[in-house]
């Protein structure tokens, strides 16, 4: 679940922890450079898939289908990441996170509008199945829909063998992830990152869903808490379209996981109920 709260909810949350025994903090640092010293992966080169829209047209897409990490259920993506450059915007990158169902609108920019999924490796993305198909809707009449489709296999990107950032929490243990630092793909103001991709699977889900491959996009000023997977893994990367367009790409984001206790885990519940 994710936290984004006034201060005054955060001056409540403290006051209600102030006495709870300090918890482990880890920390992994995600480098905006390409591998081998980097954490981004050149998008163009490992198998995401793209489309050339009209720059300046306003678009409105949205995503269909049923793309799987895994066959069991439980396996299946619940959307896609996407990357691509505003019109208004052109150097700022935006990473996305598209869920089935929702809507995301956009101006269309100069370079080509990205998606694709990710697994844990290459050897992990062999086993995926289905697809995904995100719809372009124009606002001007005068501009065609169009369609790309993302395969569960070809389109996949097996983090661990193309340069993702990777840490081991311990086990079934309950966390919050919040990021700090800066990294950004280019020198001019608005050449920042708003956050990090990340992928991981966690067990705290109602109803229980152990297998289920989780993609966020932790953005600043935000936090998501959950319990890991027993497998104790979490990955995280920055996108850019290609490694060859990496020169200068700068800084680093530090993602902290905080250790919770399950009471604190369940206290975050609550007051996110309360505030829905």
């Amino acid at each position: 679940m994710r936290r984004c709260y006034g201060l005054f909810t955060v001056a409540f949350i403290f006051a209600l922890t102030a006495f709870s025994a300090a918890q482990a903090t880890e920390l992994l640092p995600v480098a905006a450079v390409g591998p081998p010293d980097g954490n981004c992966i050149g998008l163009q080169q490992v198998g995401a898939v793209s489309i050339q829209l009209i720059p300046g047209t306003l678009y409105t897409v949205s995503v269909v289908g049923d793309a799987r990490a895994n066959i069991l259920p439980g396996g299946e993506y619940d959307g896609l990441f996407v990357y691509y450059h505003d019109y208004m915007d052109p150097f700022h990158p935006m990473t996305v996170f598209l869920a089935v169902g929702e809507e995301h609108q956009f101006v269309a920019g100069d370079l080509p509008f990205y998606a694709y999924l990710v697994d844990k490796t290459l050897k992990d993305v062999a086993d995926n199945t289905g697809s995904f198909t995100l719809t372009f809707e124009a606002i001007s009449r005068d501009v065609p829909r169009e369609e790309l489709e993302v395969d569960g296999v070809f389109n996949c990107i097996g983090l661990e063998d193309m340069g993702a950032a990777k840490i081991i929490l311990t086990p079934e243990h309950f966390y919050v992830a919040s990021i700090s630092g800066a990294a950004g793909t280019n020198s001019e103001p608005s050449g920042y990152f708003d956050g990090v991709c990340m992928f991981y699977r966690r067990i705290d889900e109602d109803p229980p869903r152990p297998i289920h491959p989780i993609l966020e996009v932790l953005e600043y000023g935000e936090e998501i808490d959950f319990q890991i997977h027993v497998t104790g893994w979490v990955y995280a990367f920055f996108p850019d379209e290609s490694f060859f367009t990496m020169g200068s790409n700068w800084g680093k984001i530090t993602i902290a996981f905080e250790e919770e206790t399950p009471v604190e885990h369940e206290t975050w519940g609550r007051i996110k109920g309360f505030y829905r």
